[in-house]
C-alpha cells in the first residue's frame, strides 16, 4: 500500500526470455502422398480440360443434349479456349504443388 491507502498496481511481469524458434516441423509421408495425389488429379483435369474440346466426341457426346440456342456459344471456338486455358491453369497449379514440394522448409517464426 503506499502512503495515501492506495494499492499499488501490481508490479509488470518480466518478459520471458524467446526460446529459439522452432524450426518448421519435418513432412510426414501423408503430406507427400497427398500432395502427389493432388498434382496428379490437377494433371489429369487438365489435360482433360486442354485437349476434350478440340476433339470430336466433345461435339457428339458431351453438348449432344444441350437446347439447340446454347450450341452455337459452347462450340465457339471463344468458349473452347477458355476451357483449355483453365486445363493450362491447372497445370500451373499442379507445377506449383511441386515446387512447394521440393522447396526446402523455411523456420516458423
Amino acid at each position: 500500500m503506499s502512503e495515501n491507502g492506495a494499492l499499488d498496481p501490481a508490479p509488470a511481469p518480466e518478459p520471458e526470455e524467446r526460446e529459439a524458434s522452432p524450426s518448421a516441423p519435418a513432412r510426414r509421408w501423408y503430406h507427400y502422398l497427398l500432395t502427389a495425389t493432388f498434382m496428379l488429379f490437377c494433371v489429369e483435369l487438365g489435360l482433360l480440360l486442354v485437349l476434350l474440346p478440340w476433339i470430336d466426341l466433345y461435339e457428339i457426346d458431351f453438348l449432344a443434349y444441350l437446347p439447340a440456342a446454347w450450341r452455337p456459344f459452347f462450340f465457339s471456338s471463344p468458349f473452347r479456349g477458355a476451357v483449355s486455358g483453365l486445363g493450362f491453369l491447372n497445370f500451373l497449379v499442379a507445377l506449383n504443388e511441386l515446387v512447394e514440394l521440393l522447396r526446402p522448409r523455411r523456420e516458423v517464426r
